[in-house]
């Protein structure tokens, strides 16, 4: 940043015209004597104490080893000390031409330095570039220190950041540098790139597999570091070949290693997918550099992209590399890679064909990358979806699945379950193994991704899937979800059949008590009832109780004091017939109303209490007492009987009804049976009762 902006600043955006000359795109500044309008083409600038020097495209080239030979280099360094030594000055004068004034003068005083917000997107981009670059390099490292691949990685990191940061400086100048700091500068570039590919060299030497040793390592470093300085002394033919020979040669090796590693770990799927990251990342970087910069200027093309966008490409595929080393999702390489490896196509042949529209139909450059751009629409992009879709194929449940897991959840025999759901596993995901393993909460993956860990539910227990597809790949974070899907729908299946059978369970359980409180009373009233039409009229309200127990007394509410009635007459009819003596007491409003279930669990419990006075007390009276206020229902049954011992009441259906009958109905309950049995219970009125 402080080399950046301490040099002389004109105050000027400058950019190469389509005729070789310099064309002002943007005055930055409005003390120019006149005006300076963007549009207008730079001519020559000097000062009134220095000679004139004419200017053209070369002299803000981004790159100066892209020039033709080592002459233009040359002359291109003195043309940059003498544009230096005139905006040096305290007043220079800018000859300009424009379409409506012709050719005129402009005067400015350059400034000292150059503001921080004037540097171009391009400078800040390859400033990121470089410290993004050195960071992942450096954080994947302090994650893996011992080993030598993240070491590497963090070398390559320092590498790219060299070249990144030195050709920020020249390459974003706003029209000259001193010569001596552009020598050092390239050289620094230079010595960047070639570090970089040094140590990608060592890294993909060591890791997944060893397959180099320490001394072709200390030799791949000993011919980078001289690689440079055939560039620097002007050995090359031309600087291009020069410069970018090395990195070819660089990438050319790193390829081969690629496909060596890939060779020995064929074996190896962990050690595969971490290259796959490593292939995929340096050589969708190393192919954008090639085609894009190398292979034009060697073979005398101008670069299809400038060097500032080429680094910001090397940084996505850079930040993959880090991923791939670090193990950072991993098992998401198949789609990953297609995705970038199929944009990364597509970016090929667009420039591929705009520069063969434009070199080898002359087709003028806006009009040619339309066309480019309309034929890779209409032709790549259906296709690379089409195989995209296949490639990125993911099973899912498929219809027979549902069937199984409905299959599974209706299954009560523990054994076939087990195996219908193991079925269902082998065929979702085709492991080469499955074994238990320990209780797990969710779905994970383990041991790199060569395992699947599927948590267990109810009679399931948890296994562990080793292997997908037969062997051939790893589990994904896909197959993650796709295992806890199925778990949560066959827990689903399973909860709901538990559920099924619960509600079977307790509706057995309701009617059994019905049946046991009021159907029983019933016909005990109706044995000892002498009166024939009587016992008819019984046995009708018997069956009236009995529809009432199968429909589970849905009916509409019902007044409290009509309830009331009719179970004082029944049960005075019942305790009469049996010898015993009735002592009724209600109170409450008359308009109250109650729910038929409230009813219903009333008259069960009044019965229940009257058929135990009868049969087990040996009393002689029965007090009843129901009395409705604030909403709520108190009822006392007692007796004179003889009662229980301290101990409690012995078990039986009938308490056990009443209780689960109060408990229903969000009461509560207590029976004693000191003098006589008591049973007192409270429940709660249900708001919006009817009468």
């Amino acid at each position: 940043m402080a080399f950046a902006v301490n040099q002389p600043w004109i105050g000027v955006i400058l950019s190469p015209g389509d005729d070789g000359s310099i064309v002002i795109a943007q005055a930055q500044r409005n003390d120019f004597e006149p005006e300076l309008k963007g549009g207008e083409r730079l001519n020559a600038i000097g000062s009134d104490t220095t000679t004139g020097i004419s200017v053209n495209a070369t002299d803000i080239v981004e790159e100066p080893d892209t020039l033709g030979s080592y002459a233009e280099l040359n002359a291109f360094r003195r043309q940059q000390s003498a544009l230096v030594d005139i905006i040096s000055e305290n007043r220079i004068w800018l000859d300009v031409t424009s379409a409506t004034e012709g050719t005129h003068r402009v005067y400015v005083a350059p400034q000292a330095g150059r503001p921080a917000w004037a540097l171009p997107f391009e400078f800040w981009l390859q400033i990121f570039v470089g410290f993004a670059g050195m960071a992942l390099g450096g954080w994947v490292w302090a994650l893996r220190r011992r080993e030598a691949g993240p070491f590497f990685l963090a070398v390559s990191g320092v590498g790219l950041m060299a070249a990144a940061v030195s050709a920020a400086i020249y390459g974003t100048r706003e029209l000259a540098l001193p010569a001596e700091q552009l020598v050092t500068l390239t050289a620094l570039n230079q010595a960047g790139s070639v570090s970089w590919g040094a140590a990608i060299i060592c890294l993909l030497s060591v890791y997944p597999r060893r397959i180099a040793p320490n001394a072709v390592l200390v030799a791949v470093w000993v011919v980078s570091g001289l690689a440079p300085w055939i560039g620097i002394a002007q050995i090359a033919p031309t600087p291009s070949i020069g410069s970018y020979t090395t990195i070819i040669v660089q990438l050319l090796v790193i390829a081969g290693l690629v496909a060596i590693q890939l060779s020995l770990t064929r074996r190896d799927p962990v050690a595969r997918a971490a290259l796959g990251w490593f292939g995929l990342s340096i050589m969708a970087g190393s192919i954008v550099f090639v085609v894009a910069i190398a292979v034009p200027l060697l073979i005398g093309l101008e670069p299809q992209i400038s060097q500032a966008h080429a680094f910001g490409i090397v940084l996505l595929f850079y930040a993959g590399l880090a991923l791939g080393v670090a193990r950072y999702r991993l098992f998401d390489l198949g789609a990953w890679a297609f995705r970038l490896g199929s944009y990364l196509v597509g970016a090929i042949l667009l420039v591929a064909l705009d520069a063969f529209l434009i070199y080898g139909v002359a087709v003028e450059r806006v009009p040619a990358f339309g066309i480019a751009l309309l034929v890779l629409g209409l032709v790549y992009l259906p296709l690379r979806n089409a195989i995209g879709g296949w490639f990125d194929k993911r099973p899912g449940l498929t219809k027979q699945g549902f069937p199984q897991l409905v299959e599974i959840g209706l299954e009560r025999v523990p054994e076939r379950q087990s195996a219908k759901w193991q079925a269902l596993l082998v065929e979702t995901f085709n492991p080469l193994t499955i074994q238990p393993t320990t209780p797990a909460a969710y779905a994970a993956l383990i041991d790199d991704g060569q395992g699947l860990v599927v948590p267990g539910h109810s009679t399931l227990p948890p296994l562990v899937l080793q292997f997908a597809a037969g062997g051939r790949r790893l589990f994904s974070m896909h197959d993650v979800g796709r295992a806890q899907d199925l778990v949560d729908l066959v827990a689903h299946a399973l909860n709901s059949s538990d559920a099924h059978e619960q509600g079977v369970r307790k509706e057995r359980t309701r009617i059994a008590r019905d049946l046991h409180d009021n159907i029983g009373a019933q016909l005990l009233r109706t044995l000892h009832t002498p009166d024939v039409q009587r016992k008819d009229a019984i046995v009708s309200e018997t069956l009236a109780d009995l529809r009432d127990i199968i429909s589970n007394v849905q009916g509409d509410g019902m007044a409290l004091d009509e309830v009331l009635a009719e179970l004082r007459y029944e049960t005075n009819e019942r305790l009469a017939l049996a010898g015993l003596k009735l002592n009724w007491r209600s109170s409450g409003s008359p308009a109250i109303g109650v729910s038929a279930r409230l009813a219903h669990t009333l008259r069960s419990i009044v019965r229940e209490g009257a058929s135990n006075a009868i049969r087990h007390a040996n009393a002689e009276q029965l007090s009843i007492e129901i009395i409705e206020k604030n909403n709520e229902i108190s009822l006392t049954i007692s007796d004179d009987g003889i009662g229980f011992a301290d101990a409690g009441p012995k078990p039986g259906h009938g308490l056990e009804n009443i209780s689960s009958r109060v408990l229903g109905e969000g009461g509560s309950l207590s029976i004693t049976g000191a003098s006589g049995t008591r049973i007192h219970a409270r429940m709660p009125l249900l708001e919006g009762s009817i009468a």
